[in-house]
């Protein structure tokens, strides 16, 4: 034999074991990774049908003054490709979690002993929302706020509020299709959890959720290489251009917003579903088309106190602290431009809205598309009749996109 055909022999050696190495690595090791048969009921609750491998886990309402929809249990049950209205990703049945009227977080976890400490993580799953108030099984109308994550806990805990849990960032929202969740982190322990979550924010109709092909690998990668193939199977990137909202301030005409973002106040109206400007009030929130940002501001506190300083804590994401203040992830993005909405570091600044003390008979509310007198009312803990005479409208009123509530 040649040196040269020696020397691709052995480079032919050398890859084989390459491949067969990464072929050893690359196993799910979870069980029952597809949800499929057999199901079984837990805890004597005919609702609480879980697939083999899987337990279920979900966050109760703290108080005694919860509402009966209230981080509720959701109704945990098989789903089979012979049911036509079931989602199923792959093989023959997928896990489903829903709830009629109710608000849950909520979910399923599985612990996998064996691991090397140190060593690199991989889990995701596939989640399919349908979510809506009303009940055509194709189309989410009027959805329930629907986000799904996966975690991991590197230590081996079971507790699914637990602040050691690794969570996927939540982005946006997804309805009617298919959509891949993913996390990476490290090792703690020689056995660790993963955790698949899902959190139903509004107590409409329909709030059903499908989940399938779970994947854990043990990867015994660097760091670099773990994040690029996270980012190869993780969620679709954001949009490029961020949904830019505007509250509409003491003073402000639909003029000076305008001009405020280089656009004008017909564009404005349009992209707001209004039909005149005599719609526009204070505290309006206002879609500005085509994503423009402001031609002057800074993310930074204001003189008048309207802006305030955040500190991001452990667990933060940027969805919950947008929540926490009473605005999107929109609105806070352009408060905070280039900050990554994907990834933030514990004690990282933030700017956010100032939060001024009000008194409730001050408080205001602009309707958004799909919204009832009762779906507001849930919101603000207060009864339909309440509200619409706070309004002076008829308890069966219909709203208007833009327009603005008193709430009592």
């Amino acid at each position: 034999m040649t040196r040269a055909a020696t020397l691709k022999f052995l480079m032919l050696i050398v890859l084989m074991q390459f491949a067969a190495g990464a072929n050893a690595q690359a196993v799910n090791v979870l069980s029952n990774p597809g949800f499929e048969e057999s199901f079984t009921v837990r805890d004597d609750d005919q609702f609480v049908r879980v697939a083999e491998g899987w337990n279920p886990w979900h966050r109760e309402a703290e108080g005694e003054n919860a509402f009966t929809w209230e981080l509720i249990r959701p109704e945990y049950q098989s789903a089979s490709d012979t049911d036509e209205s079931s989602h199923i990703r792959e093989g023959e049945y997928s896990q489903l979690l829903r709830s009629f009227y109710a608000t849950f977080d909520a979910g399923l976890l599985q612990e996998y002993e064996g691991v090397d400490v140190n060593s690199w993580l991989r889990f995701s799953a596939s989640a399919w929302v349908w979510s809506s108030k009303l009940d055509d099984p194709l189309q989410s109308e009027a959805d329930g706020d629907v986000f799904v994550q996966v975690g991991i806990d590197p230590d081996g805990g079971t507790d699914g509020e637990s602040e050691d849990i690794v969570w996927s960032e939540i982005t946006y929202e997804l309805y009617d299709g298919w959509r891949d969740f993913v996390v990476v982190t490290q090792a703690t322990a020689e056995t660790i959890t993963v955790f698949i979550r899902v959190l139903v924010g509004q107590p409409v109709r329909n709030n059903f959720v499908w989940l399938d092909d779970a994947q854990l690998y043990l990867d015994a990668f660097d760091e670099d290489v773990v994040s690029s193939l996270a980012q190869g199977v993780g969620p679709p990137p954001l949009p490029t251009r961020v949904p830019v909202y505007h509250v509409v301030q003491a003073g402000e005409t639909l003029d000076d917003i305008a001009a405020h973002y280089g656009t004008s106040a017909e564009s404005i109206l349009t992209a707001n579903n209004l039909s005149g400007a005599h719609l526009v009030h204070t505290g309006n929130q206002l879609l500005i088309p085509g994503g423009a940002q402001p031609l002057t501001a800074a993310a930074v506190p204001d003189a008048d106190g309207s802006v305030a300083l955040y500190v991001v804590r452990a667990g933060d994401t940027f969805y919950g602290i947008a929540s926490s203040y009473g605005i999107d992830v929109g609105e806070l993005a352009q408060m905070n431009r280039g900050v990554s909405i994907n990834l933030l570091d514990v004690g990282q600044e933030l700017a956010v809205p100032a939060v001024p003390v009000l008194p409730p008979s001050s408080r205001s509310y602009t309707v958004r598309r799909g919204e009832t007198l009762l779906d507001i009312a849930l919101r603000f803990n207060v009864s339909v009749e309440e509200l619409a005479s706070a309004n002076n409208i008829s308890v069966n009123s219909l709203l208007e996109v833009g327009q603005t509530l008193e709430i009592p």
